[in-house]
């Protein structure tokens, strides 16, 4: 369906808008900080130093915490752990490109 005010001049429609300066501005998304502290449960973990700083690297490569690359990386591999769970095309194609040729 094509939008009525498809033709009109954009000034024209930039100049009938109005704006409501007292209505509430919608809530912002959670931030990182405020996701963290929603985790309640805590588990610690051992690793080798090398595996350490490969997830420090890996986690400021991502922009995210240490905390949220690994929690990722379980939730990747939880999923996976789902063979009859759809994943999107995209991302299939994505993992099969990136698959080196057989010989």
């Amino acid at each position: 369906m094509k939008d009525p005010r498809a033709s009109e001049d954009p000034g024209t429609i930039l100049d009938s808008l109005t704006y409501d300066d007292t209505s509430a501005a919608p809530p912002l998304p959670p931030t990182s900080v405020e996701i963290e502290h929603a985790m309640t449960v805590v588990r610690s973990l051992k690793m080798s130093p090398e595996m350490d700083r490969r997830v420090k690297e890996a986690a400021a490569a991502h922009c995210v915490t240490q905390s949220m690359l690994i929690r990722q990386y379980i939730e990747m591999g939880l999923a996976a752990e789902q063979p009859e769970r759809m994943i999107p095309l995209s991302d299939a194609i994505r993992v099969l490109s990136n698959l080196r040729p057989s010989a």
